[in-house]
């Protein structure tokens, strides 16, 4: 392998204690009954969600005054609301709203934090330096009263919001993977591969972002559910998404005081919020535990 350093060689499947051929994930099949229906039906709902503008679903947006409350039937299968809106449509649209909200959040989290701590735990000096005060700026200030602030200001819309919670999000994902890459900066193979000329930019994506990767994406699902938790709530409070354009935070905030009368209205999207961020967090959580087993810790 040319791009290795002198010394050092790819540990194939076979040296590793494998057998060569294909092996079963072991983050689902390690889990408890319990978890893996929880992950199952989180996949199920989260996939309808996602594909909702391809299902044969109804206008989430349409009205029919004639059908108002009307409980599951053979048309609406979950009933309709107080203005005769499907409520499977409106739920599965709501879920698609938050799980893509919750994903830019996330995502400008990694591509915030993830380089950032790769660069000041490698490098260090004025850089981390200058990194470091950077995210305890940041993290001094409560990231609700951030988010409201930024959204009052400049009403950006649910994306921009999520857009400023992921920066608000990116210190706490820096500080965990910098701390990684500072427990393997002093490492025997990263120093053979500044002895052998390698740069430092080919040293960080070869060697160091492969060792934090697995962290990395733990953290990301942790913030995954914390921002479908965060969209849900501002649109609750009525500063995220707008009636009549449903996510699951604008279904429950419309829904509250019919709750009596139809249970399912807030049963639905409720649920469904439970199941997403129960989910996200137990997938962090294996792969912890999945991380940890193979560390030895």
């Amino acid at each position: 392998m040319s791009w290795l350093p002198s010394g050092l060689h790819r540990v194939t499947d076979r040296e590793a204690g494998g057998t060569g051929r294909f092996r079963r994930p072991v983050l689902i099949s390690s889990a408890s009954l319990p978890v893996k229906l929880v992950l199952f039906a989180a996949i199920i709902v989260g996939a309808a969600a996602i594909l909702a503008p391809w299902l044969p679903l109804q206008d989430p947006l349409e009205q029919d005054l004639q059908a108002i409350l009307t409980g599951p039937t053979s048309e609406h299968l979950l009933g309709t609301d107080q203005l005769g809106r499907d409520l499977l449509s409106r739920t599965l649209w709501g879920a698609r709203t938050t799980l893509l909200a919750a994903m830019v959040a996330a995502g400008v989290a990694g591509i915030i934090g993830i380089p950032a701590a790769l660069i000041a735990g490698y490098r260090r000096g004025w850089i981390e330096t200058a990194l470091n005060r950077s995210s305890d700026v940041i993290m001094t200030v409560p990231a609700l009263v951030m988010l409201l602030a930024v959204q009052a200001a400049l009403q950006t819309g649910i994306y921009g919001s999520m857009v400023t919670l992921g920066i608000i999000l990116a210190p706490h994902l820096y500080r965990v993977i910098r701390s990684e890459v500072l427990k393997i900066s002093n490492s025997s193979f990263l120093q053979s591969g500044r002895l052998s000329g390698c740069s430092h930019r080919r040293i960080i994506l070869r060697y160091v972002l492969p060792n934090v990767r697995e962290q990395a994406v733990v953290q990301l699902s942790f913030q995954f559910g914390f921002g479908l938790m965060v969209e849900a709530g501002i649109s609750f409070l009525g500063v995220g998404v707008q009636p009549p354009d449903p996510s699951l935070g604008s279904l429950l905030n419309g829904t509250m005081s019919l709750i009596s009368r139809e249970p399912m209205l807030v049963f639905a999207p409720g649920g469904v919020l439970v199941l997403l961020i129960l989910a996200f967090n137990l997938a962090g959580d294996l792969l912890r535990t999945k991380s940890k087993a193979q560390h030895g810790e």
